[in-house]
């Protein structure tokens, strides 16, 4: 069996990896350039050139990516993290059809950024899905999932590092099912679908009068390798990198966003219905925790 993938990031390297090891890996396409390539994460063009493999940057509907996959003559087209929809004419080019990965317990948390959205809105269980590629966003047949808990003090980061060896391991799931012509099929149940759209590094600034725990998850959900949660103190951007509800230190009265306690390595800032205490944090430029009194957001 012959394979193509499309993918990019760490993620895309990863299932790239896998496929090859299982050698039936016949050719790559990657992102066009990103300027998060090999620097944030790793970059599958980089990784497939170094691997000798084929590899064409495009996106997905060019002319240049549907001539290169029907040059592979691939069997099969697996997917993970390529953010364009493919047209059915690209479909149509593999006899065994496509497969995308997408992390999340499917039909819930379609669409982009799943795993930042789960952890935004307070999910404790997390997942990933191996499911049939269509001309819609993630809508196809389930043929496998993954599930894993991700605990309340733990943030996206944590959640990718989980996530990277369950991508391999379904990798290789997926090509066994296929390479024995046995693949299980599950339809989704359309009724109990969730999607949500892209996020935006603006998406990260906090609201301190929004409640504590809603600002934790917001920290959570952007932490690295994501661009953070932000906010404002005397015109800097101060991005929070950690934090945790706890119950106000005095100060009970303060207006929203107010710094309420500070010491060496951690400050408490006052939200809607008690305060977060910040454990990590980075100004734009080095320098010191705010000081008590502060208000951030302004």
């Amino acid at each position: 069996m012959r394979v193509a993938f499309l993918g990019n990031h760490t993620v895309g390297v990863t299932v790239m990896r896998t496929l090859y090891e299982e050698g039936v890996l016949a050719g790559v396409g990657a992102h066009p350039p990103d300027p998060e390539d090999g620097v944030r994460y790793l970059s599958v063009h980089d990784h497939a050139a170094a691997m000798g493999l084929p590899c064409l940057r495009a996106t997905g509907r060019s002319p240049e990516l549907a001539a290169f996959l029907a040059g592979l003559r691939a069997d099969l087209l697996v997917v993970a993290d390529f953010r364009y929809l493919l047209p059915r004419a690209v479909l149509d080019l593999f006899p065994l059809g496509g497969v995308n990965f997408h992390p999340s317990l499917l039909p819930a948390y379609r669409g982009r950024a799943p795993v930042n959205w789960a952890i935004l809105r307070g999910e404790t269980r997390l997942g990933l899905t191996a499911h049939v590629l269509d001309e819609t966003m993630d809508t196809g047949d389930i043929i496998a999932q993954r599930s894993f808990t991700l605990g309340l003090d733990q943030d996206v980061g944590d959640a990718l590092q989980i996530l990277y060896p369950l991508y391999a391991d379904l990798a290789r799931e997926v090509v066994a099912a296929f390479v024995s012509g046995h693949v299980p099929r599950r339809p989704q149940d359309h009724a109990l679908a969730s999607a949500f759209p892209r996020r935006r590094p603006e998406d990260g600034r906090i609201r301190f009068d929004a409640p504590a725990r809603d600002i934790v998850n917001l920290v959570r959900a952007v932490a690295r390798p994501y661009p953070g949660a932000f906010t404002q103190c005397d015109g800097r951007r101060l991005t929070i990198w950690k934090a945790a509800p706890i119950d106000p230190p005095g100060g009970e009265s303060a207006a929203p966003g107010t710094v309420l306690h500070v010491e060496e390595d951690r400050f408490a800032v006052r939200c809607a219905d008690a305060a977060v205490l910040v454990t990590d944090w980075a100004w734009d430029a080095p320098g010191p925790a705010p000081a008590t009194g502060k208000v951030l957001g302004g």
